[in-house]
């Protein structure tokens, strides 16, 4: 799996996108997690008010399906234990450092900023990808 130290060095635009992305999935992790640790203890009281509603009835064995639903529900609430805990103990992103040296590949990816050309020396927008003087391309 590639580290978001990898990721926030790539120069892609969507790699940069999911290197952010991973930076807020810890916390996405943690509430997830909360959210089954909430849903789980809540569908085994419903299965759990099915069932004794059945039993008071006189239907003993009819509540054997909902037997499913609190087991269902336990784990749930394990699952998310486990996944909140997942979200508390993972480790904050770290960042990687800019890029301290600019070519002229790397300049002509941030727009409006000017580049001289090297064959004819006229200056133009880096949001082009070549001269529109002499149509020579930034190396």
């Amino acid at each position: 799996m590639t580290s978001y130290t990898e990721l926030e060095s790539s120069g892609s635009p969507t790699i940069h996108r999911l290197a952010l992305e991973v930076g807020r999935l810890r916390s996405e992790i943690f509430f997830v997690g909360i959210s089954f640790v909430i849903a789980g203890p809540v569908l085994t009281m419903f299965a759990l008010s099915s069932c004794l509603g059945t039993i008071l009835t006189g239907h003993i064995f009819a509540c054997v399906t909902d037997l499913a639903y609190v087991v269902i529900g336990g784990v749930f609430f394990v699952v998310g234990i486990t996944t909140a805990f997942i979200g508390v103990f993972a480790p904050d992103p770290t960042r990687a450092p800019p890029p301290t040296s600019f070519t002229p590949a790397t300049l002509a990816a941030i727009p409006g900023t000017q580049v001289t050309c090297k064959k004819c020396g006229k200056g133009y927008d880096s949001s082009l990808f070549f001269c529109p003087s002499c149509g020579q391309r930034p190396v």
